[in-house]
């Protein structure tokens, strides 16, 4: 899974968020075993990260919003939302990360002012 919406008219590519989420994932996973202890600490390093690169590549007049779901693979994950925003000027990114202990998606939102 891995939307991506072109961006280039609010001066930031799809491409270039998603290989900042991908980066903050595989940053943090480490080792990739899933510890029930670590999954706040897993989670704040993944969105801390995310917001820290992808604050200053955002225009001004754009805001960021980064979120993050993280589910031991023990069962079913079911993420969903829904937005009311200008299709022609807001957008969103989503990476997913897969192994055999876990999954994290994490997007980022990115609404005009």
């Amino acid at each position: 899974m891995a939307e991506a919406t072109e961006m280039a008219a609010r001066g930031l590519a799809a491409g270039d968020v998603q290989k900042v989420l991908r980066s903050a994932v595989d940053l943090a996973v480490g080792e990739g075993e899933y510890r029930h202890g670590r999954v706040a600490e897993l989670h704040n390093n993944i969105v801390e990260y995310a917001a820290k690169k992808l604050g200053p590549l955002r225009p001004p007049a754009v805001k960021l919003i980064v979120t993050c779901a993280i589910a031991q693979n023990t069962g079913g994950l079911h993420i969903s939302n829904c937005s009311r925003w200008d299709d022609a000027a807001d957008s969103m990114v989503t990476h997913e990360f897969r192994n055999a202990a876990m999954t994290i998606v994490v997007t980022a939102y990115l609404i005009t002012c």
